[in-house]
């Protein structure tokens, strides 16, 4: 059998390979990957760097580059059996379509769109063009559940970061290694080049007004940048340090975070935090115009209330304020801590990997 995995996001990455590092030795795996997922044996077709964008008008340089990986995939599929769709919603809802006029017998989502933060007509879509998907969010499963059909299923068996997300060393090491005595802020800037230069300047004057030490988690390729541009923070990479960024999540006082998976990774380590997002002025104008969400960080949304500071698009005096009543409260801690706590039980519990890779399996059996 061969199977073709479309992943446009690192976090969908992380997830697959977690999910796919064993059990499916019988199967020919191919599709859009990085390093880790080559190394457990996924043939690549093309880059996930070359796909990874956020944001309307950000992702208008890079769509000659998108289009080409779009032709190679679609030239792939033509001898599949089976595509697994990986978030990325603009370009995988394009390629589940391709894949049925090309008679690929069975597809799959795996990780739904935000359907339920802005357009809402993506589930009818994936519900006309898949055979199944495959959620990880509790909430989204009475999104879809009335789509469902004879040829059309649901299916969810927990959020796979429950069991992901852990420290690499013991904090002593992990402080030895950074070569601090002190407390640390953490600082998440983004798994994409854009992300990094919108957010690493805020997250630089950060540093400097509140005189603190940061510790970067980070990519190798986006090592040199950060470190040239953040003077005041250790960065670090896997290459000095297991898990850098769950390591850095557990270990720090609190965090400052671009919004994205990283927030639910806080929450699941017990890190406070404050999120934060910057975007060109259009794609925010039309973001506040068209999303139908009171949140945009996971623990909020899951939680239902809004426990992390949600800043997008900040002043510098706001931002300071909000990341230094974090800092210096060590009540504000203590109720976000306590608000985590309930997020594991909402997401599923442990043993989700598990959980998905014999899903996976049942359903790549036929």
């Amino acid at each position: 059998m061969r199977v073709f995995l479309s992943i446009g996001d690192r976090s969908a990455a992380n997830y697959v390979h977690a999910i796919f590092r064993e059990g499916f030795e019988d199967k020919d795996l191919l599709g859009i990957t990085d390093r880790r997922l080559e190394s457990i044996g996924i043939k690549s077709v093309a880059s996930l760097d070359d796909i990874t964008v956020v944001g309307l008008v950000e992702a208008l340089p890079k769509l000659p580059r998108v289009l080409r990986v779009f032709r190679r995939s679609v030239e792939a599929l033509k001898g599949c059996d089976v595509l697994i769709a990986c978030d990325a919603p603009g370009f995988n809802l394009r390629l589940i379509k391709k894949a049925r006029d090309l008679g690929v017998r069975r597809v799959i989502y795996f990780i739904s769109p935000q359907v339920w933060a802005w357009k809402p007509e993506r589930a009818k879509v994936i519900a006309e063009f898949c055979d199944h998907l495959v959620v990880i969010l509790p909430f989204e499963v009475d999104i879809y559940r009335p789509l469902e059909s004879e040829r059309f299923r649901v299916h969810y068996v927990g959020h796979p970061l429950v069991d992901l997300v852990r420290p690499g060393v013991d904090r002593e090491t992990f402080l030895e290694m950074v070569r601090s005595k002190g407390d640390l802020l953490n600082l998440m800037p983004g798994s994409r080049w854009g992300e990094i230069k919108r957010h690493v300047p805020l997250m630089g004057e950060v540093l400097k007004k509140l005189g603190l030490r940061g510790v970067v988690p980070t990519f190798r390729n986006f090592r040199s940048f950060i470190a040239q541009r953040l003077r005041g923070a250790v960065v670090i990479t896997e290459e000095e340090i297991p898990l850098p960024a769950y390591t850095a999540m557990f270990y720090s006082r609190s965090s400052l975070i671009a919004s994205g998976t990283a927030s639910l990774e806080a929450a699941i380590a017990g890190s406070p935090h404050v999120v934060i997002y910057k975007v060109n002025a259009l794609t925010y104008w039309i973001g506040k115009r068209f999303v139908r969400v009171p949140y945009v960080s996971l623990p909020n949304l899951i939680l239902g209330r809004g426990v992390v500071p949600e800043l997008l698009n900040p002043r510098l005096e706001d931002l300071l304020g909000a990341v230094s009543k974090l800092w210096e409260s060590d009540k504000e801690r203590a109720l976000q801590r306590e608000a985590f706590l309930e997020i594991r039980d909402k997401i599923g519990g442990s043993g989700s990997v598990s959980r998905l890779r014999s899903l996976f399996q049942e359903l790549l059996s036929f």
